[in-house]
C-alpha cells in the first residue's frame, strides 16, 4: 500500500468494483479497500462444498450497465444468459416467451374483460400518466383486479427484483424501472460472481493501484469541505492514505458516519432519515438429479418464495460435476422490519416442498440467510435514495443506495459507478 493515490474506493460491491475498474482504465492509481476477506460484497459467491453460493445478488441483467462497464474496460463479463425461464403460479409453470406478462395475465384472468382492464391500465401508466408514489403498487393494481394470480405474478417480479413486497413498493417506482429496462433478461457469471470482481481487481493492479482485503475505513479526511483521503485500519495498524477523490460503496448512511461532524450538512442528514433498508431471504440447496426444467423461475402465489434460479444449468464452474445448485429468493412478510425469522424460514421450506414434493428426500440445504439492517437486501426502498454526491466535495457514493431513477440492484449499482466516473472525468477536464 502506498501513501497516496489518485482515487480511493471504499467497498468492493458492484458499485465499488465497477468504479475502481473504470478509474483504473482511465489511468488512475486506485486503492480498492474491502473489509471482508473476499471481493463483491452482497453480489459475490463463496464456496460451500464445491458449490459457489451467492452472498446476495446472483442474476446479472444482460446488456445493461454491468456488462457495459466490462465492455468499456475490456474484460469479459463471463455472463451466460438464462435460456430456460418460467413463472410458477399456483402449481403451474408458464414458459416465458415473447410478451410474457401480457400472455400470463390473459391466461390467468377470470374473463377477457378483466384481462383487458388490467392491460389497459398498465398501458396507460407506461404511455400516458405514471402513478405517483403516494400509494403502493399493490394498491394501484387492486383498482383493476383482485385476482390473486395476477397479484401473485407482480409480487414475484417486484419482490425478487426490488426486495420489497408489492404492497410496500411506491407505485411509480415500478413503472420507472419498466420504462428504463424492460424487457429484462438475466444471466449467471461462470465460476461464480467473484470471478468477475477478481478480473476488475486485476485491472486495478495492472494500472499501478492496490487492492486491500481485510481493511476497514475509520474516517474520511476533509479539508475545507473537500475530501483529502481516508484513515484505514489494516493488519492491526492505522494508516493515513491521501487522495483527491474518494468513492464509497459502503452506503450513504455509513459514509456519512465517516465524515467529521462539522461537515455533515443538515439537509443531507434529513435525507438520511428517509433511508430504509430492505430485507431478503436467501437459501441455497443442492441435488444430484435435476429437479426442475428451468434455470430461472419466478414464483408467485406462494407463502414467501419469489424466485428459484439454477445457475449450474447455464454457467460452468458453479457446482461440482454431476451436481446441481439452486438459489432461492424470498420476501419476508414485512420486508422493511422482518420478525420471527424461524417462522419466515419455515414458510420458505413449506413453499419449496409445494414446488418440489420430494424436496426433503432429494435435496441438501447448503446455506440460509436473511439479509437485513447493515447487510440488507437493498440499502433503501426504491424512491427514497439520496444523490451520489455527499456533502463533501469529491466524496462520492456508488451502489444500490444511490441508484439513479429507474435503475435497481446490480444494474443500478453499476450505473451509479458509470455516472460518478463520468462526473469525475468532466470535473477534471473543467478544472484543467
Amino acid at each position: 500500500m502506498q501513501s497516496n493515490y489518485d482515487v480511493i474506493v471504499l467497498g468492493s460491491g458492484v458499485g465499488g468494483c465497477c468504479a475502481a475498474a473504470l478509474q483504473a482504465y482511465q489511468g488512475k492509481r486506485v486503492l480498492l479497500v474491502e473489509k471482508r476477506a473476499y471481493l463483491g460484497g452482497r453480489f459475490s459467491t463463496v464456496d460451500r462444498d464445491g458449490f459457489q453460493c451467492a452472498t446476495g445478488g446472483l442474476a446479472v441483467p444482460t446488456g445493461q450497465s454491468l456488462e457495459q462497464v466490462c465492455e468499456t474496460v475490456g474484460i469479459p463479463s463471463g455472463v451466460k444468459p438464462s435460456t430456460k425461464i418460467a413463472t410458477w403460479l399456483d402449481g403451474k409453470f408458464y414458459d416465458h416467451k415473447h410478451g410474457v406478462t401480457r400472455r400470463i395475465i390473459r391466461e390467468v384472468a377470470e374473463s377477457p374483460e378483466e384481462a383487458d382492464r388490467v392491460l389497459a391500465a398498465l398501458n396507460r401508466a407506461m404511455a400516458w400518466e405514471t402513478p405517483g408514489n403516494d400509494i403502493s403498487f399493490g394498491a394501484w393494481l387492486t383498482q383493476y383486479t383482485s385476482n390473486h394470480r395476477i397479484h401473485g405474478m407482480f409480487q414475484s417480479t417486484i419482490s425478487s427484483l426490488l426486495t420489497v413486497n408489492s404492497n410496500e413498493l411506491p407505485a411509480g417506482e415500478y413503472f420507472k424501472v419498466m420504462k428504463v429496462s424492460a424487457p429484462l433478461r438475466f444471466g449467471f457469471i461462470e465460476g461464480g460472481s467473484i470471478r468477475l470482481w477478481e478480473r476488475m481487481a486485476d485491472l486495478v493492479r495492472q494500472a499501478g493501484g492496490d487492492v486491500l482485503l481485510g481493511a476497514a475505513a475509520k474516517t474520511v479526511s476533509v479539508d475545507n469541505f473537500r475530501v483529502s483521503g481516508v484513515t484505514l485500519r489494516y493488519q492491526q495498524q492505522t494508516h493515513e492514505v491521501s487522495a483527491p477523490v474518494v468513492i464509497s460503496n459502503l452506503g450513504p448512511a455509513v459514509t456519512l458516519e465517516l465524515i467529521p461532524e462539522q461537515y455533515q450538512e443538515l439537509s443531507y442528514l434529513e435525507a438520511m432519515k428517509r433511508v430504509t433498508p430492505t430485507a431478503i431471504i436467501w437459501l441455497h440447496f443442492a441435488s444430484d438429479e435435476l429437479l426442475l426444467d428451468y434455470s430461472a423461475i419466478g414464483v408467485g402465489c406462494s407463502r414467501r418464495v419469489n424466485m428459484i434460479d439454477i445457475p449450474s444449468l447455464e454457467a460452468e464452474g458453479v457446482a461440482p460435476p454431476g451436481k446441481h445448485l439452486y438459489t432461492v429468493g424470498a420476501a419476508p412478510l414485512d420486508a422493511l422490519n422482518p420478525v420471527d425469522l424461524d417462522g419466515e424460514f419455515a414458510a420458505v421450506m413449506d413453499d419449496l416442498r409445494d414446488i418440489i414434493p420430494e424436496f426433503d428426500e432429494l435435496c441438501t440445504v447448503l446455506t440460509k440467510t436473511c439479509y437485513r439492517g447493515k447487510w440488507p437486501g437493498f440499502r433503501t426502498v426504491p424512491g427514497s435514495r439520496p444523490s451520489h454526491r455527499s456533502p463533501v466535495e469529491n466524496l462520492y457514493n456508488v451502489g444500490d443506495g444511490v441508484c439513479p431513477p429507474g435503475y435497481e440492484g446490480s444494474m443500478g449499482a453499476a450505473r451509479s459507478a458509470q455516472l460518478v466516473s463520468e462526473e469525475i472525468a468532466q470535473r477534471g477536464t473543467l478544472s484543467s
